[in-house]
């Protein structure tokens, strides 16, 4: 697999597994808080806020370092923290409840519960995407074609994301076990950013190694017209 397929299989996973946690986190902490709005807006809104973190932070580390084992990573990590949710989750969530009893009470226990347990998958995710545009795009005159690409497909696998945990996973395996196949996914995706599947340069190294030797042509041009 190219750098380039890997960098839009990874932002398409993302898209797939940051939705799949969230709908799961919602199923996790409706025991405890109820399925109201205040649960909703507070999940959407420190994903958004999350998410908007990752961009920023994943675009400037991308530009540093283009290498597909930027988004492998934040793949992988989530993976594995979506395995200690699976698992440490119920405790957690029944303990912020049982603190924030004689204060705060739902909305506190809510953004608490959010906090600790769910921003950090949507901070990871959020960096896939300006990496994965970094990785793909050929040419300056193709970027908005790449990065419309990269949106599309991180959209489709929202759309995944969305309807396959609802409508299949949390009704036949639970919340549990769909937050183990969305960390299967991540792990699976990550780890394979690490092999050597992966070949070729990013397209964005392939563009700065274009622009030195032209630079160097020009140079070598510009040396052989002096008298």
């Amino acid at each position: 697999m190219t750098v380039r397929g890997y960098a839009r299989l990874a932002v398409f996973l993302a898209g797939t597994i940051g939705l799949g946690i969230e709908l799961a986190a919602e199923r996790l902490l409706a025991p405890a808080f109820g399925t109201t709005t205040d649960l909703w807006s507070i999940i959407i809104g420190m994903t958004f806020a999350a998410l908007s973190l990752g961009y920023s932070l994943g675009g400037r580390l991308i530009d540093k370092r283009p290498d597909h084992r930027i988004p492998a990573a934040c793949l992988l990590i989530t993976g594995v923290w979506a395995v200690l949710v699976a698992f440490a989750g119920p405790p957690i969530v029944a303990a912020i409840q049982e603190f924030t009893f004689g204060f705060g009470g739902v909305p506190l226990g809510t953004f608490l519960s959010v906090l600790v347990l769910i921003t950090l998958p949507p901070l990871l995710l959020g960096a896939v995407t300006p990496s994965a545009i970094r990785l793909v795009v050929p040419q300056v005159g193709q970027a908005g074609s790449s990065a419309g690409t990269v949106f599309a497909l991180s959209t489709i696998g929202a759309l995944i994301g969305t309807f396959i945990p609802v409508i299949v996973l949390i009704p036949r395996i639970g919340v549990r076990n769909t937050f183990l196949t969305m960390a299967a996914l991540g792990i699976l995706a990550g780890g394979l950013g690490f092999t050597n599947l992966i070949r070729g340069k990013p397209a964005a190294r392939e563009i700065r190694n274009a622009a030195v030797e032209r630079q160097k042509e020009a140079a070598g041009i510009s040396a052989a017209n002096l008298p």
